[in-house]
């Protein structure tokens, strides 16, 4: 059994097994590695990147969003993705149309231009195992604001590579923060480039870690 995560190794424990193995698997990052982090944006930027689903907390977004929008009148919430909670959003866009949008999908390119046009990602999920778009969005040096849900501890180091929340308030509190205090997103933007190193894996690197994993075995030298 080979886990990618602290978080999926403690969910294989409490069924009794221990991991032979925890290490990512090859996640092709080229074109969020393919050049250096642009610049944070001159208008604060959220950007939201999933399906609309419960286990995303669309609802609590739409909550906290709603709650932030206020106190930072110049800044946008921009939002990626389609599902079930598709009613949510389009009520958060009718409400706030100045500071809320809403595409269905794009392109894995575009994923990149909407990192590099954010001032941070926003993952507010109930759950997550590894999430590859915090990946994605360390990548591009961009922090990210996460629920302290599943594996985005993982991902997410608490003051160094974004904020880590545990309900809508502080969702809403840390999403002010972050596009409210430059000096601050800068930092966090800093520490979020200089995190992905580990979550980065060549296919030659999976592959010999997966042959080390599986070479008792085998009985291959």
């Amino acid at each position: 059994m080979r886990t990618l995560s602290p978080f999926t190794s403690k969910l294989v424990r409490e069924l009794g097994v221990e991991p032979a193995g925890e290490f990512v698997a090859f996640m092709d990052l080229e074109l969020f590695l393919d050049r250096p982090p642009e610049p944070l944006p001159q208008r604060p930027v959220a950007l939201f990147v999933g399906v609309l689903e419960l286990y995303k907390n669309v609802d609590g977004l739409a909550r906290a969003w709603r709650a932030a929008a206020p106190r930072v009148p110049d800044a946008q919430l921009r939002l990626i993705g389609r599902g079930s909670r598709r009613a949510v959003v389009d009520a958060l866009v009718r409400d706030l149309p100045a500071q809320t949008t809403h595409v269905e999908r794009v392109p894995p390119e575009e994923v990149a231009r909407a990192l590099d046009a954010a001032t941070c990602l926003v993952l507010p999920s109930r759950s997550e195992g590894l999430p590859r778009i915090a990946v994605e969005a360390l990548a591009r040096g961009r922090p990210i604001v996460g629920a302290r849900g599943g594996g985005i501890p993982d991902v997410v180091e608490d003051g160094v590579n974004g904020l880590l929340v545990d309900d809508d308030e502080e969702l809403a509190a840390a999403l002010v923060r972050v596009l409210s205090e430059p000096g601050l997103a800068a930092a966090l933007a800093a520490g979020a480039r200089a995190s992905v190193d580990p979550w980065v894996a060549s296919p030659d690197d999976f592959a010999e870690r997966l042959a080390e994993l599986v070479r008792p075995y085998t009985g291959a030298a």
